[in-house]
């Protein structure tokens, strides 16, 4: 697994106190968030006030499920040290879109950027799926007459 700049961050904002462990992050099984941890469990079922402020404070959004904390961030650029491999065909095709089409819309990229950063932590197969998937998504668009999202091309190379 790549420890990214926002896994990093994350464990940073969420340090426990040293009588108990540091809480779990992983990579949310729910597309519409980036991570959830189990910090509540650590804290009676609770967030500490001061910590849902430094998280809200750095950007992140959160909500409570089921005693675990489901997270987001807008990434406009994708985080530091995201992911370690060889952008292959589909992420070439993702670039090219995007290069084509500079008058995409303004509509926010963020499930784009959720679905690519949590496949970069996975690896290059992970990636060129994400890829492909989005690629798909993306011509169908172009075939109705629809605006591609936002989306830095820095999310399909180095």
């Amino acid at each position: 697994m790549i420890r990214n700049e926002y896994r990093i961050e994350l464990a940073r904002l969420m340090a426990s106190d040293k009588r108990c462990r540091q809480p779990v992050i992983r990579r949310s099984s729910q597309a519409e968030w980036l991570y959830a941890t189990d910090l509540p469990c650590l804290y009676k079922g609770e967030v500490p006030e001061a910590m849902a402020a430094e998280l809200t404070a750095a950007g992140w959004e959160f909500r409570e499920e089921r005693n675990w904390l489901l997270l987001r961030k807008n990434a406009p650029e994708p985080p530091g040290d995201w992911f370690e491999g060889i952008f292959g065909p589909e992420a070439d095709c993702c670039r090219s879109l995007l290069a084509r089409h500079p008058d995409r819309a303004c509509e926010a990229p963020e499930a784009a950027q959720r679905i690519l950063i949590k496949a970069g932590e996975e690896g290059e197969k992970a990636y060129e799926a994400a890829c492909a998937a989005l690629h798909r998504s993306w011509a169908e668009r172009l075939r109705r007459g629809e605006r591609l999202p936002a989306l830095s091309l820095n999310y399909f190379c180095i």
